[in-house]
């Protein structure tokens, strides 16, 4: 960076109209951004009947795009790094339940993101799952501005200390409802489990549950509970569509 641009990013950083902007970031971030006007546009929800070239340039889905992806790359390496009597199922397992919508929404909270979106007059939904869009959106932002050093270290240092790891290793994933989710938004179709057997043995239930897609089996899944049956049946069939 040569003496003018850095003289020019600290007036603006102190003096310029979107010196409020900086502050704000800096607090949530925990460092200046170089260019604010990358971060607006992560907290920008996409409109209703927007122009596809507004839609692409001002909100914030492009950036999530390319923080997904970096998020997800960054999450597996800590999982691969720290759980190493972990299986290739229970590492994707553990990464699931990290980078869930549910939990981002609740980082993003305690991240105090909401409070960012004071930078942008906006109308905003009244589920807040938009809230897990913009962890990753921002994240996206933070790779673009300031690079992968950068964002990596914001996952590392703002992000990894509100991951409850030992309580996420304990939770029961939800793969039905994960399932349910994302046939829902590709707009898959219609999505059917059905016990297909349910029998005792040594004195407990075995239920073999078969999961339709349109009525087309696509997986089985067994357990001593319908549940659990239903469970593993989705986690196969996610697995299936989502390659």
């Amino acid at each position: 960076m040569t003496m003018f641009s850095f003289l020019r990013e600290w007036l603006a950083r102190y003096f310029g109209p979107q010196a409020k902007s900086y502050k704000r970031l800096k607090q949530v971030l925990g460092f200046y951004p170089r260019n604010v006007n990358l971060y607006i546009q992560a907290l920008t929800l996409p409109l209703q009947n927007q122009e596809k070239a507004d839609y692409i340039a001002m909100s914030y889905e492009r950036l999530e795009f390319l923080g997904d992806a970096v998020l997800q790359l960054v999450v597996t390496d800590y999982i691969f790094r720290h759980y190493p009597h972990f299986d290739e199922g229970e590492m994707t397992e553990l990464r699931a339940k990290v980078v869930n919508t549910d939990y981002l929404v609740e980082m993003a909270q305690r991240l105090l993101i909401p409070s960012l979106l004071e930078m942008v007059e906006q109308p905003l939904p009244k589920r807040n799952d938009y809230l897990a869009d913009m962890v990753e959106a921002l994240i996206g932002a933070i790779y673009i501005d300031r690079g992968d050093r950068y964002a990596r270290r914001f996952i590392h240092k703002r992000l990894f200390p509100l991951i409850r790891w030992k309580e996420v290793e304990r939770t029961e994933f939800n793969y039905k409802g994960k399932l349910l989710e994302y046939v829902q938004q590709k707009q898959l179709g219609q999505v059917e489990f059905q016990v297909q057997e349910r029998r005792r043995q040594r004195g407990e239930d075995y239920f073999v549950v078969c999961l339709k897609l349109n009525n087309q089996i696509i997986s089985y899944g067994t357990g001593s509970r319908k549940k659990e049956a239903e469970q593993q049946a989705a986690r196969t069939a996610l697995k299936l569509l989502s390659s």
